[in-house]
């Protein structure tokens, strides 16, 4: 019935409202809605974060000045580090970017 209901605001057949829907939900931010795309960039920075972290532990590199450069660069491109975990993984499952 919500359907029916919205798509009657558009015009459109409920079909038509919901194919365009689905496509915009697949062509938005890899189908993620605005909350689950915050959560995503948070579990993203986290996992930088650690690969990095034991990554300095492994070579006995980790130092303070070290390791607020990397939460730095965690800080300031969160959405880059999003974006790559989630163009790394439509790789994977061989899907376009």
């Amino acid at each position: 019935m919500e359907i029916e209901r919205q798509a009657a605001k558009t015009g459109e057949t409920p079909h038509l409202w919901g194919r365009s829907a689905a496509l915009e939900k697949l062509n938005n931010e890899h189908g993620l809605t605005g909350n689950e795309r915050i959560l995503f960039e948070q579990f993203a920075r986290g996992q930088y974060l650690i690969t990095q972290g034991f990554q300095l532990l492994a070579e006995n590199n980790l130092t303070a000045e070290e390791w607020k450069k990397f939460r730095t660069i965690a800080n300031e491109r969160t959405s880059e580090i999003a974006d790559g975990a989630l163009a790394m993984r439509a790789k994977r499952n061989g899907q376009r970017v």
